[in-house]
């Protein structure tokens, strides 16, 4: 929004680009961006045109210039998927210049982020040069010490984040399924619990190369599945039965995860800690969360990224420098991983 009322400011006619889902190339009326261009104009409060992208080139151009355009789903059309240089050729001839306003796409090689802004002078939007920054700093820029707190169930997406940031972190405090099977990779016995046993190898691998940076849980709270009530339990990570359950952070885990906290300059937050879809594992979360939260506000640059945990800190009101909405795109940028979106309008990694 901040980038296209900045345009506008500068009498630029806008025609906007985006997607909803996976059509696969074809029309689905539910997946149509006509309710994203509805709510976009209360935000604007104006009128924002919705066009498909069988329009005619005049019409669309003509249309822009009374306000605001957005064409039709763009993968209704299947050389979006396929970078397709007619796509691209026909989507340049409606504009002069390009913005990427789309981080968490710019992971794909798609005709609207690699070939179009080939054709165009390209440039980066207000929020993808925040998101940019942002991530930067925990990647190369940020203030030492940095510390990594990692979470959730996917262990398969996080690990190249952590063994590429490894050099800059003084500390990774890891949590939920990705403890787990590092706790699991250890040869602890975790009985029911959550882990991805696809990663075992490569998580002995990290446990190796990270050596004390990396802070594993030494307590845990434990649900029994063998009874069907609810039975939470305290114990130490190598007292675990078959019949344990791990659901959240133990309490001597959480003075420890918050030292580390609490020296750190620069803090990256990625998935949850315990099962927070129930109320009772929040509290190692919340309670880190909220620490993290008031180091922000004491020159302590902390972003948090993921779509759980960004949701769960707007739902408890926790306040941070950066909220990542990348998913995917955020965690192959802070991995080193080819960004095509970003390389075609001339983006280049700091060395």
């Amino acid at each position: 929004v901040p980038t296209i009322r900045f345009l506008q400011r500068h009498g630029a006619y806008i025609i906007l680009i985006g997607h909803l889902g996976r059509p696969a190339g074809k029309v689905v009326p539910s997946l149509s961006l006509k309710p994203v261009g509805y709510t976009l104009g209360k935000i604007l409060r104006q009128p924002v045109k919705v066009l498909t992208l069988s329009s005619k080139p005049e019409v669309i151009k003509n249309e822009s210039k009374k306000g605001l355009v957005l064409l039709e789903n763009i993968r209704f059309d299947k050389g979006e998927d396929n970078n397709s240089q007619l796509l691209a050729r026909s989507l340049a001839r409606l504009g002069q210049i390009y913005v990427n306003e789309a981080f968490s796409f710019s992971h794909r090689a798609t005709a609207s982020m690699v070939s179009l802004p080939k054709k165009l002078p390209s440039y980066a939007g207000l929020a993808l040069i925040n998101e940019i920054n942002s991530l930067e700093n925990i990647s190369h820029k940020g203030k030492k010490p940095v510390v990594a707190v990692i979470g959730g169930a996917k262990i398969s997406d996080k690990l190249p984040v952590i063994e590429k940031l490894l050099p800059r972190l003084s500390a990774v405090l890891v949590g939920g399924g990705v403890a787990n099977t590092l706790l699991r990779a250890k040869g602890l016995k975790i009985g029911k619990s959550l882990i991805d046993n696809k990663e075992i190898k490569d998580g002995k691998k990290l446990i190796k190369r990270a050596g004390k940076k990396l802070i594993l849980p030494v307590d845990v709270v434990v649900d029994n599945v063998s009874t069907k009530r609810l039975e939470a339990r305290l114990k130490m990570v190598n007292k675990l039965m078959t019949s344990d359950k791990i659901v959240d952070l133990g309490t001597e885990t959480c003075r420890v995860y918050a030292k580390y906290i609490k020296k750190a300059k620069t803090i990256f937050w990625g998935g949850p800690l315990g099962l927070v879809e129930e109320s009772k594992w929040r509290h190692a979360t919340l309670a880190l969360g909220r620490l993290a939260s008031a180091r922000a506000r004491r020159q302590v640059f902390v972003v948090v990224g993921g779509g759980d945990t960004v949701g769960f800190f707007h739902q408890h009101n926790l306040v941070v420098d950066f909220f990542s909405a990348g998913g995917s795109a955020m965690l192959n940028f802070l991995a080193g991983e080819e960004m095509p979106g970003l390389t075609s309008i001339g983006y280049r990694r700091p060395k």
